[in-house]
């Protein structure tokens, strides 16, 4: 059962914060980093994603922090509180507006209620591990997903006067405070029946678990590192779950399609499985139909399997290196790729949709990698969580 709790969320005391926020620390590359590091002396950036050779920037992140909170640039909530979230967007020309609330989750282990959807790697768990046990805080919150918009509906209407509203990356985030008993005491409740189904941060959920187990073992008790923040949001509420195309760097084309059409035939803009972009758009059908367990007949399994591993001989490895495969968020993505001969050739993949994935999940499987893309990001930096912040909240 999952137990949710309000907590004294830490912020910017400063209400213009555009310039202090910063995407998730695993979408930021060199480039961005740089540009967000020149934007603010007080960007969180200098937190999540700390400068500093080898271990001592988890000692840099823990100095940053707290003297940004002796100093008041962060400052702590005095009331326990959920904090709702809105976001804003468009995606593909249609407005949207996410929407969904902050809590602080008691950890428990995955496959029960809480539901992985990927697997993991070891290396990002290890860095938080180290960020997170050096600053006993978190500013990148894990996204999970629910089904209960009864509950999103109730968190709607009872917000009114935004706490903070935040311009980034041309969205409009805004953030509401929750901290009304009654209010309170229904969204834990709401939140108790539900199967959770993690969308962003499970290298963050795994390495929390870690850190709980961690302190256990050693037997020290540090209150508040049995929570981690979590963003959740309802099914319905917008987060918009996309594709993540494929591209092939490396490919003799012309032996590629000699082979293609043993395993596809041509389709069109109404039916087809997958697209294909060498230059000019082929739409795909797979030949033999779908068969196998409930992963076999996903298009992006049956894609991998077919012509990855299939037609182009690839193993694990291979598609995991950048040098002869890669991934892109988008059709202009593709198409950028292919026409700067950057890739040979890029595969449109389509969504998978919430159903197929609360589908799997219920069965304890886990999707291939790379499989989906939940868009938007919540920037870092809007609420964090401290281990102390949860003290006075739990049974409020």
């Amino acid at each position: 059962m999952p137990i949710v709790e309000p907590f004294k969320g830490i912020f910017f005391k400063e209400k213009k914060i555009d310039e202090l926020v910063c995407p998730p620390y695993d979408v930021i590359d060199s480039d961005y980093k740089r540009q967000l590091l020149s934007k603010d002396e007080f960007n969180i950036v200098r937190i999540v994603l700390p400068e500093g050779e080898n271990d001592q920037k988890y000692e840099n992140a823990k100095n940053t922090l707290n003297t940004w909170i002796l100093q008041k640039k962060l400052v702590f909530d005095e009331d326990c509180s959920f904090y709702a979230y809105s976001c804003k967007y468009s995606v593909d020309g249609t407005e949207k507006t996410l929407f969904g609330f902050l809590g602080a989750l008691k950890l428990e282990e995955l496959g029960g209620s809480i539901k992985p959807h990927e697997k993991t790697l070891k290396g990002p768990k290890i860095d938080r591990f180290k960020l997170i046990t050096s600053t006993n805080a978190m500013f990148c919150p894990i996204m999970m997903i629910y089904d209960n918009m009864q509950l999103s509906n109730f968190i709607k209407n009872s917000v009114k006067k935004s706490l903070f509203e935040v311009n980034f990356e041309n969205k409009l985030h805004k953030v509401y405070k929750i901290n009304d008993i009654s209010a309170i005491d229904y969204i834990k409740q709401s939140i108790n029946d539900q199967t959770l189904v993690i969308a962003d941060g499970h290298h963050r959920y795994e390495t929390c678990l870690s850190i709980k187990e961690h302190y256990k073992q050693i037997g020290i008790k540090i209150p508040g590192s049995d929570y981690a923040l979590v963003f959740f949001v309802d099914k319905k509420d917008e987060l918009s779950l996309m594709p993540i195309h494929r591209l092939v760097k490396k490919i003799d084309i012309g032996k590629f399609k000699q082979k293609l059409y043993n395993f596809f035939e041509i389709g069109d803009n109404y039916n087809y499985d997958i697209v294909m972009y060498d230059g000019e758009f082929t739409y795909l059908k797979f030949i033999n139909k779908k068969t196998g367990g409930l992963i076999e007949k996903l298009d992006v399994k049956r894609f991998e399997d077919v012509v990855f591993k299939g037609m182009l001989n690839l193993s694990d490895a291979d598609i995991a290196s950048n040098e002869i495969s890669g991934y892109a968020h988008s059709t202009e993505e593709v198409v950028k790729s292919v026409d700067k001969k950057e890739a040979v050739v890029g595969f449109l993949l389509k969504p998978v949709t919430y159903e197929t994935l609360f589908e799997i999940t219920s069965h304890n499987l886990t999707f291939p990698q790379k499989s989906t893309y939940f868009y938007p990001k919540i920037p870092s930096g809007l609420v964090g969580y401290h281990f102390s912040s949860i003290e006075g909240c739990e049974n409020v």
